[in-house]
């Protein structure tokens, strides 16, 4: 989140700061025919991340910056897909902390085993993002207490 300074009128008063809250869609299939067919789930993917950004209009795209995994696997984005690389730039401070980053599903994530899974939300909570699933009703979730959404997560990466 960043914090400008916002002045609410002409006057000679002092700027009020605004919080600005970000939000990144990823996007990901697996095939590059699926990239192209009208039938795939990228155009739905899409479609998810403009209601959730009019369902939470606190949130505003980072710079247009959109992450696309197009024709590549969920056990290989994170090591060769776009979605590595986002994290790499959140982790070495690159993106503004408690950037939201908005995938349709766990499996859009990651298709790896679970604890390959868990650690890789792990990484994303530790280099400073929140995570909103816009299968599972869109809550920004930022891993920590006992929020119910473990649940959820935990039972989409044994999917």
């Amino acid at each position: 989140m960043v914090h400008s300074p916002a002045k609410p009128s002409i006057t000679k008063s002092k700027a009020t700061p605004v919080a600005t809250k970000f939000a990144v869609s990823y996007v990901r299939v697996s095939s590059a025919k699926q990239s192209t067919d009208d039938k795939s789930g990228l155009r739905r993917q899409e479609r998810d991340y403009v209601r959730w950004l009019q369902k939470n209009p606190e949130y505003t795209n980072l710079d247009g910056l959109e992450i696309r995994d197009l024709g590549v696997s969920g056990r290989k984005n994170v090591k060769q897909g776009a979605l590595g690389l986002f994290i790499k730039k959140a982790e070495k401070g690159e993106i503004p902390a408690n950037t939201c980053l908005v995938v349709e599903s766990m499996s859009r994530l990651s298709r790896e085993v679970p604890k390959d899974a868990l650690e890789l939300l792990l990484r994303i909570f530790k280099s400073g993002l929140t995570i909103a699933f816009t299968e599972y009703g869109g809550k920004v979730f930022d891993g920590q207490g006992n929020d119910p959404t473990w649940f959820q997560l935990l039972g989409g990466m044994m999917q």
